[in-house]
């Protein structure tokens, strides 16, 4: 149960907006559910999706109508409701590692497993803050050493392949 003191907080930005996407997504997913054996029997292969897209439905409304108790969201003087959501939501450093991410997912193909994957701890590191550069170096060839030879050993993972592989090959 939600305490006194916690009902007259105001909003968080976007959290109402957060709240009525819930509920969309869980809609669809009870959707999804009852189009794979409907309400047919309470042992058949949808039963269970759709038991617990139910719950997801019935939590999402009782947040909503929770949320729509509290106050309205307090703003900062010249600041918008969206403009506040996106600085709560998306600051700037995860908005970098968000890039450096897809950056990752976009070079691993011409770059290859290992040269990629360096690149991308390297990069991720230092957006995270990391600055002790030697640490940060060493730690990731090790972890990386320790992924490739596992993926490629025990489970004999074909790893995309790129400059450092073609050149030792």
């Amino acid at each position: 149960m939600i305490s006194e003191k916690e009902m007259h907080k105001p909003r968080l930005p976007g959290e109402l907006g957060f709240c009525l996407a819930l509920l969309l997504f869980s809609l669809t997913a009870f959707y999804l559910s009852y189009r794979i054996s409907g309400f047919s029997s309470w042992s058949s292969a949808g039963s269970l999706p759709l038991g617990a897209s139910l719950v997801m439905c019935v939590s999402s409304l009782v947040i909503i109508f929770r949320e729509l108790k509290k106050p309205v969201p307090e703003l900062k003087l010249g600041k918008t409701l969206g403009q506040s959501f996106f600085e709560k939501v998306f600051p700037a450093r995860h908005m970098i590692f968000i890039f450096v991410l897809i950056a990752y997912m976009f070079l691993l193909e011409p770059l290859g497993f290992i040269t990629a994957s360096f690149l991308y701890l390297v990069a991720a590191s230092l957006v995270l803050g990391e600055r002790r550069y030697v640490h940060m170096i060493v730690s990731n060839v090790v972890s990386l050493a320790v992924v490739y030879l596992v993926f490629q050993t025990a489970f004999s993972v074909v790893l995309p392949e790129g400059i450092l592989e073609r050149m030792f090959r």
